[in-house]
This record gives structure tokens, C-alpha cells and sequence, in this order.
């Protein structure tokens, strides 16, 4: 596939990007399956490519063609000391088992966090997490994350989200520092507006296909928690800028233009500054 356009517009549903992503992807998988029938059906999805995170493995679609391995989907309905057993009623003997059993996806923190009027973020979350802009939380003052509900996992370079997302954080450090600020916490409101244009956003997009995806808890159907509705370049350009008026901001004094000080800047009582333009 293209980048740029092309890599946008393959993740919009029912789209000819999309159409082609999906053909393009079940060539590749079926050439390293060997073009075998019953792998083909077994590990080439029907659903929209982008559905479930993409997960490149080299070598890992070649290994299921190795004489020593053996596919099955089959449930496993129960574990002896020496076999794994199915519902096909086969039985598997092993001398390991690896479990894989994925991650938590709930973005319900490990350790109690308690905000205004002891709102706990794990109650709110249990069911539906919900954040601004997947870097706050209403009810949480002066509380910022990474990697929060809806954020640019599943859309582009992580690690480039994760820098936006730190300079998104630094600017409200600067603001909170410098202006005399005691606490600043997204409105229920501006949480509300985020998490209902995700919603509709979500569904033009892949990420609301048919599949079971921890990117809808675990779903097939359902709210898309993990992901931001939208392009991870729209995520950028969004959290460029700090959006005050989404905000409660709380001062340390009844006016909040103390931080202003006696009229003056610090320079303009320095003998030595340079105060040309």
C-alpha cells in the first residue's frame, strides 16, 4: 500500500481503499501459506483489514507450512498433564503450553485514583471509558495520561503520539506554572462532544467491523474505546493547540490575571537586557 492518502483512505469502511487493502492482504497471506486450502480458511480473516490492529510477524504466516506444525481453531475445552484437548474431540499431546492471553483493555487504572467529590476514575471507567481527547479525564483535576481511551494506537507511529501527547502536556504545565494556576480539569460537556464525534465518526471507519477486537473491549459489536475517530495527522493538528475554553480552571487568587505581577516584566528592570524588537 501507498502512505499518505492511500493509507487513509483504506481505513474508511466499504471504501476502494479498503476493498483493495483486504485483496492485497489475502494474496500476500495466502502466497505464504503455500496457497494450502485449509490454512488459507483458517487464518486469512473475512473482515476489513484494520478491524483487529495490523501485526506484521515475519516468518510467523511461513512456520504454520512447517511439517512439524500442526493448525487447529478448534476450542480447547480442557487441559490433562500431558495434552491439550478440543472440541473436535481431538487430543494434543504437548510438553508446553504457552498461553497467550492478551492484555488488559479496560484503561481502568491498577491503583485507586480519586478526584473531585471522591470520584473514583475506575468506577467511571468500568463500563465505558470515556476521556478528552484521550488525555483527560472529567472529574480528574491536574490529571494527564498517555495511551488514554481513544488515542492513536492502531493509526500511525505510536511513538509520534506519544511526543504530541507530551508537548500537549508540557503546554499546560507551562500555562499552570506561569499563569498561577491551581487546577485545571475538561468539562463533562467537552468530554460528552469528544466522545459522541468519536462515536459517529467510528462508524465510516474499519475499526466497527465485524471482528472481535480489543480495540471494542473485547466486542464484536459496541463503542470503539481504544481508538481516536479520525486520522492520527487530525489527532496532531487537534492537540496542537490547548482548547482552555474546554476546561474548568480554578486560580490560587480571586483574580486571575495575578500572575501579571506589578504591571512590568522582569526584563525591563534589567540594566543589561535587550528590549529592542
Amino acid at each position: 500500500m501507498n502512505g499518505g492518502a492511500d493509507a487513509a483512505k483504506q481505513f474508511v469502511k466499504d471504501s476502494d481503499g479498503a476493498k483493495d487493502a483486504m485483496a492485497f492482504a489475502a494474496q500476500q497471506m495466502s502466497a505464504k501459506l503455500k496457497n494450502d486450502p485449509d490454512l488459507c480458511s483458517k487464518m486469512i480473516p473475512n473482515w476489513e483489514v484494520g478491524c483487529r490492529r495490523i501485526t506484521p510477524g515475519p516468518g510467523y504466516l511461513e512456520s504454520l507450512t512447517k511439517p512439524n506444525c500442526h493448525l487447529t481453531n478448534s476450542k480447547i475445552t480442557h487441559i490433562s498433564k500431558n495434552a491439550v484437548h478440543t472440541e473436535d474431540g481431538k487430543t494434543h499431546e504437548v510438553d508446553v503450553v504457552v498461553c497467550a492471553t492478551g492484555f488488559d483493555v479496560s484503561h481502568c487504572p491498577h491503583y485507586p485514583i480519586i478526584g473531585r467529590n471522591g470520584v473514583s476514575l475506575s468506577d467511571n471507567w468500568r463500563d465505558e471509558p470515556e476521556s478528552y481527547m484521550s488525555v483527560a479525564a472529567s472529574d480528574m483535576p491536574n490529571y494527564f495520561m498517555m495511551m488514554g481511551p481513544n488515542a492513536v494506537v492502531g493509526h500511525g507511529s505510536l511513538m509520534e503520539a506519544l511526543n504530541w501527547t507530551g508537548d500537549y502536556m508540557c503546554a499546560w504545565v507551562k500555562k499552570i506554572a506561569t499563569e498561577d494556576i491551581k487546577s485545571v480539569v475538561p468539562t463533562q460537556r467537552a468530554v460528552d462532544a469528544f466522545v459522541r464525534y468519536g462515536d459517529e465518526i467510528h462508524k465510516t471507519l474499519v475499526w466497527t467491523g465485524s471482528c472481535v477486537s480489543w480495540y471494542k473491549k473485547g466486542r464484536i459489536d459496541g463503542r470503539v474505546t481504544a481508538l481516536f475517530g479520525g486520522s492520527a495527522l487530525l489527532y496532531k493538528r487537534l492537540i496542537e493547540e490547548i482548547r482552555a475554553e474546554d476546561f474548568d480552571i480554578e486560580y490560587r487568587s480571586s483574580t486571575p490575571f495575578r500572575f501579571l505581577g506589578n504591571g512590568f516584566l522582569a526584563e525591563e528592570y534589567d540594566d543589561e537586557a535587550d528590549l529592542s524588537w
